[in-house]
């Protein structure tokens, strides 16, 4: 069964937009090392909150990817972990900005 919020089932917009998500987590992270006080701590517990988001559905979407062998599943969950603001811009950009793109048929 396919699931509907698959990239592949996403136009170049939707696909733009998850671009622009996986792109905050790096954000968060510079902001919250040059934030101070309270506003450290806050950016701090958003980016660790959002990009444990992030590292599910992309997670979710890398295991469901057939298009990739174990052994690569396994080094990007090993990035997601390890490296998420930078991992999920580099996954965002190989495997869900050019995605293949598949014809669904309602009925």
């Amino acid at each position: 069964m396919d699931d509907a919020h698959d990239p592949t089932h996403q136009t170049r917009l939707p696909r733009l937009i998850l671009g622009l998500v996986a792109l905050v987590p790096f954000v968060s992270l510079v902001m919250a090392l040059v934030a101070d006080g309270a506003t450290r701590a806050a950016l701090g517990y958003f980016h660790v909150l959002w990009t444990a988001l992030l590292v599910l559905i992309f997670g979710t979407w890398m295991v469901k990817n057939p298009t990739l062998t174990l052994d690569r599943k396994l080094a990007w969950g090993f990035f997601f972990v390890l490296i998420a603001p930078l991992a999920l811009p580099l996954y965002w950009r190989r495997h869900v900005w050019r995605a293949p793109t598949s014809t669904v048929t309602h009925g």
